[in-house]
């Protein structure tokens, strides 16, 4: 899914943030810079603020789940000032990162970025070769034979099909499964 982060995205996922710690997080105040080398910050100085690269988060091709990482991340900076009333990357600052849901390490990886995208990727050709199958085709397991589609159940990659075999009657089968280990006939 290709999602572009503006303010209100953003602020709507410390609004999620707030409801979970009891926080006002989603009051501060967000800028979204031109920085590139800082993806996100948040300035325990005064009232409190964030900034967010607007290279990382408008970037349609930057995995929702790192943006969603990064925006806990420093949420998480936040929530150790406000709590503790210190700042880092230290016990505390871990412990805050549990609570919402953010991973506990200092800098983005890009290949943790790759492999999200390639997750997405893999799971659009899985779901695209699920739209191949139908009620009432034949397909041939490697185990219970020839079998004919009754009917298919579900949505996306969590689809089922129940499937009428002549050896053992009825299973219920994944049909993400049954499209990677069976031959349509």
């Amino acid at each position: 899914m290709k999602n572009i982060w503006d303010e209100e995205a953003i602020r709507k996922e410390m609004e999620r943030l707030d409801a979970l710690t009891g926080l006002s997080g989603a009051k501060l105040p967000i800028k979204l810079t031109d920085g590139e080398h800082v993806i996100g910050c948040y300035h325990g100085d005064k009232d409190g603020r964030f900034t967010f690269s607007k290279k990382y988060f408008f970037d349609p091709d930057w995995a929702e789940e790192e943006a969603l990482d990064t925006i806990r991340h420093e949420y998480a900076h936040y929530m150790e000032h406000m709590l503790y009333g210190i700042g880092g990357h230290g016990t505390t600052w871990k412990m805050c990162c549990a609570k919402v849901g953010a991973s506990p390490v200092r800098c983005y990886r890009e290949w943790k970025n790759d492999y999200y995208n390639n997750k997405r990727a893999e799971k659009e050709r899985t779901i695209k070769g699920l739209l191949e199958y139908k009620e009432g085709d034949c397909i041939l397991h490697p185990k219970y034979g020839k079998g004919i589609i009754i009917e298919i159940a579900g949505e996306g990659v969590s689809q089922t099909a129940n499937i009428e075999f002549d050896s053992v009657g009825m299973k219920t089968l994944s049909l993400a499964w049954v499209h990677e280990n069976c031959k349509k006939q």
